[in-house]
């Protein structure tokens, strides 16, 4: 294992709580790029459809022969081949049934109408195709039958696939720009930009994030470059499916802060009828004290009070004058109680709505922290909708796998959410690394070490994914602890996410380099 004495840092037992991030496309995808992105897949004409997955409007394929991933995202306007594997919803939504018909069938063709932003991937039974060009994008089943299904419900527009189109016409209102800033006509740009080799170039502009597949040189230099555009594309991608995500447990956090103002409102409330406890006692003491003046069976009776003045007292006709009074004493000490308890009560409704406010908040500025929510909200006991179901269901539901990659031979596992964060602390050895961003939420990250010592420069590109994947995510440095599995505890109770080091080393590297 990494033996750096200036890296190392003893602290004692440390909890750390887990929380981690996924990034909207800032402009959709124009005719041009979306043909460069066709371009990527075309290797995956003839394998077969293995998969297909509906999270929100995103729709990810999954195929063999070879192995790979399509995302096709009529909400974000986008293509293109995808290394991500978000967790599937637990049900198909209806449309995403209907395309399960195609698994098991191969890819016959992918064509794209001229350089319109439309494409058909097509199979023996049908057409699957993706329209950009109505506002909110659509996706169309056509089958060979003459049946047609549509994401959104609407009716297929006109389009001509057997067109060589235009390569104008694939050129919009952003690389219009880029070809102005490069000093050239929309023409000659189309026509250079089609003898491009393709490359992924990623730039954080004011406006959000934006993917090219060539170098931007009006929007300066690039944040982050990758061998291919399609791995440029998978960051903004991984915020389009985060969105439902964040929409979901946006509302949770609001129902949640709405039961507690509720609870607030009716302890204000309940507070002036526990402040009777003492009148409560005070009549149940005299109606023993002037028990032989009271008859039974009746509902009202007057007697003597302790100041010597009438006292007119309220009775239960079905009850004896002494079980009545003990009822009050029984019922002033369930108000004395709660008188007792309230400030408690209070006190903790108050910082469960602040805690849950800032979530809000925290949600808000980065809406891909939300898939890693649930240990919070789990700690404030707002369980998902699906620990309700039948433990049948669950074990047909398992958690998906961490997202793995490879680093000089040695693979890098980065949980997900809440559920893979759990898993990878069950799966891990004793020799292997565990990292997490120190002090912020975030991924947890488990190298494999297989007992081989792992590297400095696997270590430092390990604590980097851990650190991109963290709240701390374009921080200038980032401090990430480590520690071996064999260091590494889960309390018995605790949130998912959450465990316990026994030895905690930490390492400081930047937080703004991703996948």
């Amino acid at each position: 294992q990494v033996r750096d004495p200036v890296m190392q840092h003893a602290v004692g037992n440390v909890i750390v709580q887990d929380l981690t991030p996924v990034w909207v496309y800032s402009a959709p995808m124009e005719g041009i790029e979306l043909c460069i992105a066709l371009g990527e897949v075309k290797h995956l004409v003839g394998a077969r459809l293995s998969r297909a997955h509906q999270v929100g409007d995103v729709l990810i394929l999954r195929t063999y022969g070879p192995s790979a991933s399509l995302a096709l995202d009529p909400g974000g306007k986008a293509f293109h081949q995808t290394e991500l594997r978000p967790p599937a919803p637990p049900s198909p939504t209806p449309f995403c049934q209907l395309l399960r018909r195609l698994c098991g069938q191969p890819l016959v063709a992918m064509q794209q109408a001229g350089f319109d932003r439309v494409l058909r991937l097509r199979f023996p039974e049908a057409d699957l195709v993706l329209d950009l060009r109505p506002r909110q994008g659509e996706v169309f089943l056509l089958w060979r039958t003459g049946r047609v299904d549509a994401l959104r419900g609407s009716a297929p527009r006109d389009v001509d696939f057997d067109s060589p189109g235009d390569p104008l016409e694939g050129i919009g209102p952003q690389l219009r720009r880029a070809a102005e800033a490069a000093g050239t006509t929309p023409e000659r740009f189309a026509q250079v930009l089609l003898q491009t080799e393709p490359r992924g170039y990623l730039y954080e502009t004011e406006r959000g994030p934006v993917a090219s597949f060539f170098q931007r040189d009006e929007l300066g230099e690039p944040d982050v470059t990758t061998a291919t555009y399609w791995q440029a594309l998978d960051p903004l991608l991984e915020q389009q499916l985060a969105g439902a995500t964040a929409q979901s447990v946006r509302e949770r956090l609001r129902r949640a802060i709405r039961r507690r103002q509720r609870a607030l409102t009716a302890l204000e409330q309940g507070r002036a009828e526990a402040e009777q406890w003492p009148a409560l006692k005070s009549k149940a003491d005299l109606i023993l004290t002037r028990l032989s003046d009271i008859p039974h069976g009746v509902s009202e009776v007057e007697v003597e009070g302790f100041d010597g003045t009438p006292a007119h007292l309220t009775m239960d006709a079905t009850r004896p004058p002494t079980a009545y009074a003990q009822a009050l004493y029984r019922r002033a000490g369930k108000l004395r109680r709660r008188l007792e308890h309230l400030p408690k009560r209070r006190a903790s409704l108050q910082r469960e709505c602040s805690k849950l406010e800032e979530l809000l908040a925290t949600l808000a500025q980065r809406p891909h922290l939300a898939p890693y929510l649930e240990a919070s909200l789990i700690a404030l006991g707002e369980q998902e909708p699906h620990r309700q179901h039948s433990k049948r269901r669950q074990t047909q539901t398992p958690p998906s796998q961490a997202r793995e990659v490879h680093v000089e031979g040695f693979t890098v596992r980065v949980g997900r959410s809440a559920r893979e964060n759990d898993a990878l602390v069950r799966r891990a050895r004793g020799d292997d690394l565990w990292l997490h961003a120190r002090g912020v939420p975030g991924a947890h990250v488990l190298v494999s070490s297989k007992g081989q010592p792992v590297p400095t420069e696997v270590l430092h590109r390990a604590a980097e994914l851990a650190a991109w994947h963290s709240q701390a995510r374009g921080e200038r440095t980032v401090q990430v602890s480590y520690t071996e599995g064999r260091y590494l505890r889960k309390p018995k109770g605790a949130a998912p996410g959450a465990v316990v080091l026994l030895r905690e080393n930490v390492v400081h590297v930047p937080g703004d380099r991703g996948p």
